[in-house]
């Protein structure tokens, strides 16, 4: 069972009580006559920060990272279910913004501590890093490649305002973490804000289209 399972109650609670905050100062701005105006700043979007508490066991990052998931899930959906029952005035616009801690998380996995800044390699495993790269080397080193440029020809093919949006938040993903499983990470990054920028350009040529249709 991965480690941060344990903590897991103690979020669920911290992120109920905050969202009870949340509803009763919508609530109490609401009924005030002096102010009917409600910040949009809410203390149940800190639970957007749990993908960062995977760093913190980052020897199974990767097993514990998917679990921090479910209670982002329930926590917004609780938040859409409150503004529709008018105890939220923000609107619930977080299902797009769930893919950025994760990416930031994945981001800094990289950087600290997969042969990152953290990370202090030993001289022992200078042999079988070479022998490794060595038995990788081939059209398999190429995958990083591929995938990103088929993520890419799939996005740029949308036909709707809706699926080029979606296809160019994943390019986007897939862009930014593929260059860390290459061995050419700037020259992978400027290839794909190329391509991102193809891209980016191809969208709005859509949502013209969709607006003013000839």
């Amino acid at each position: 069972m991965p480690e941060i399972v344990s903590i897991l109650p103690a979020l669920a609670i911290a992120a109920l009580l905050c969202l009870g905050v949340d509803c009763y100062a919508t609530i109490r701005l609401t009924q005030s006559s002096e102010n009917s105006t409600t910040s949009k700043g809410r203390l149940s979007d800190l639970i957007f920060f749990t993908p960062f508490i995977a760093l913190y066991y980052h020897d199974e990052f990767w097993i514990n990272l998917p679990f921090t998931l479910p209670l982002i899930l329930i926590t917004v959906a609780t938040q859409g279910f409150a503004y529709k029952k008018g105890w939220l005035k923000a609107s619930p616009e977080e299902w797009t913004m769930i893919p950025g801690p994760y990416l930031l998380a994945i981001v800094g996995y990289f950087m600290f501590f997969r042969e990152g800044i953290l990370t202090t390699p030993s001289p022992s495993s200078t042999a079988p890093e070479i022998s490794v790269e060595m038995e990788t080397s081939g059209w398999v080193s190429f995958w990083p490649y591929i995938t990103g440029l088929s993520i890419f020809l799939f996005t740029i093919t949308r036909k709707s305002t809706d699926g080029i949006t979606l296809s160019l938040l994943l390019f986007t993903l897939i862009i930014t973490i593929l260059p860390f499983f290459t061995d050419h990470y700037w020259w992978a990054m400027g290839a794909g804000l190329v391509l991102f920028l193809i891209a980016v350009q191809r969208m709005f040529r859509i949502r013209k289209r969709s607006i003013n249709p000839t």
